[in-house]
Formats: C-alpha cells, structure tokens, sequence
C-alpha cells in the first residue's frame, strides 16, 4: 500500500517513542511497513485500501498510521532497552543509563495494548463508510457480531476502561447472546442488521433494534438477567406490534418458533384421550 509514515507518525501514535536521534524510529521503520501489509489484508481489503490510497488525509488513513505505528512499537519494545527520561521513554545509548523499569514497560505495555484495541475499533467503523467494504471478507472477519469493538464494553457492559483481557474474556459471552438472538429473531435478520450497520445505511426500524441487541449483549456480559430479559422483551415487542417494518423477521422460522402452540388435549377432537 502507498502509504508513507514518518518519525513524526510514530511519535504521534507512541509519544513513549520521541527521542531527538530518531534511533527508535530507524529500528521500527521495517516493522511499521510489515504492520500496515498485516493491516491491508486483515482488515481493509481491497476496497478499503484503495479508500486509503485516494486519501492519505483521512481519518481513516491516520488511523492506519496509529495502529500500525502502535503494533510495531508494541512487538519490538522489550528489545529496544527503553528509558524513562524527563520527556518520556528513549533507548539506551551509554553505559551510564539504565534501562526503564519493569513496571513501568509492563504499565506501557498494557496502555498501548489498550490502545491498539480502540484504534482497531475506530477503524472498522470508519469503514463502514467505504462502499463495498460490507461485502468483503474483511467484514465477515472482523465484524462477526453487532458487538465489534471494545469500546463498545465501557458504554454497553459497564466496564470502565477496558483492557485487551476484558475482550478477550467477554468473546464467549458475547457469541453466546448472538447465538441466542440469531435463535429468537432469525439468522437472516440478524445478517441484515450486520448488512446495514457495516454499510452505514440502517433503517430507523432497523437502528433501534440493532441498538436494543447491542445493549442485550452488553447485559450478557455484564451478567445483569434482569436487563437482559427486559431488553429482549422490549425487542420482541417493538418487531411483533409493527410487523410489516420487520417483514425479514415476520418471514423467519424463529418467527414461527415464537408463535408456536403446543397441542391441545379437547374432547370433541378425533384424538382426544381420556385422563382418568
């Protein structure tokens, strides 16, 4: 991909990663380059590339940029024997600096991993604003559920500043309440709502029970039942009071499955049988 990062991109991304001699920057360059291929195949595709490639001003290209930047600082920053200066983390060049703690690394670590996490978030949903990109197997990859992004955990699921971990840990619950949607509201509904959402172009009927799915799977996470039952409710509802806006559902076998009638036990029926 024609896209050039510069000492300044990296120092932008990883303020840790300023030092006037540009060493860390010369050390990482190769890595940044290997980073953004990892990214175009990944996650952009060849739509989202090319999107990249006609604006390397966007929004979308810097983000690119920051997490390509932040990838490469990240898979080489325990070789680079970083320390801590009175601007910020630099590289050893003397033997009368030492290097940085471990703690402090290990605390580096953990907020640029968390980053990572946001910046890859944010970059999925600009997206959703490349035409095409809904259809790649970039999105089907990256965007399996509703719940696509950690940032999504804080708003949703209560959890203040999500750690890489926090996701990590969330994914079978948060498969687990998608399972269970898909069951209660159809597979192709929920693909439609997927179809939307990675386009940028939802309905108003669509939007709200997308949004009421998303805080559904927050629920799950969060372990919190009684939201969870009560948001489910209000989803059901909303779809079954209006059901020509919802015509995708109305058509589905979990439609069905939620209307479903047990048999009936009454004398006048041919087979009815006596209990005595």
């Amino acid at each position: 991909m024609n896209l050039e990062i510069t000492k300044h991109d990296l120092e932008k991304a990883v303020p840790a990663a300023r030092e006037a001699k540009g060493k860390i920057f010369e050390v990482l360059e190769d890595v940044i380059n290997y980073e953004v291929a990892n990214i175009e195949n990944q996650v952009l595709g060849e739509v989202g590339t090319q999107a990249v490639e006609a604006d390397t001003h966007s929004a979308l290209a810097q983000t690119v940029k920051r997490l390509a930047c932040i990838r490469a600082f990240l898979s080489e920053m325990r070789g680079l024997d970083l320390v801590l200066t009175a601007t910020g983390f630099g590289v050893v060049s003397s033997n009368d600096t030492a290097p940085a703690s471990k703690m402090r690394v290990d605390a580096l670590d953990g907020e640029l991993r968390r980053q990572e996490r946001i910046q890859l978030g944010w970059m999925i949903t600009l997206l959703f604003s490349v035409t095409g990109w809904s259809q790649s197997q970039q999105r089907h990859e990256q965007v399996p559920t509703l719940f696509y992004c950690i940032q999504q955990m804080e708003r949703f699921a209560g959890i203040n500043r999500p750690k890489p971990e926090d996701w990590d840990n969330a994914v079978p619950s948060i498969l687990a309440a998608d399972a269970f949607l898909r069951k209660h509201i159809g597979d192709a509904y929920m693909e439609e709502l997927l179809s939307e959402l990675t386009s940028a172009s939802s309905t108003a009927p669509n939007a709200a029970i997308r949004h009421l799915c998303v805080q559904f799977i927050g629920a799950w996470i969060a372990q919190n039942h009684q939201l969870k039952d009560e948001l489910y409710m209000r989803m059901i509802n909303r779809m079954e009071n209006d059901l020509s806006q919802y015509q995708t559902y109305a058509d589905s076998e979990a439609y069905r499955l939620n209307h479903f009638k047990p048999y009936e036990n009454h004398a006048e029926d041919s087979a009815f049988h006596f209990v005595g």
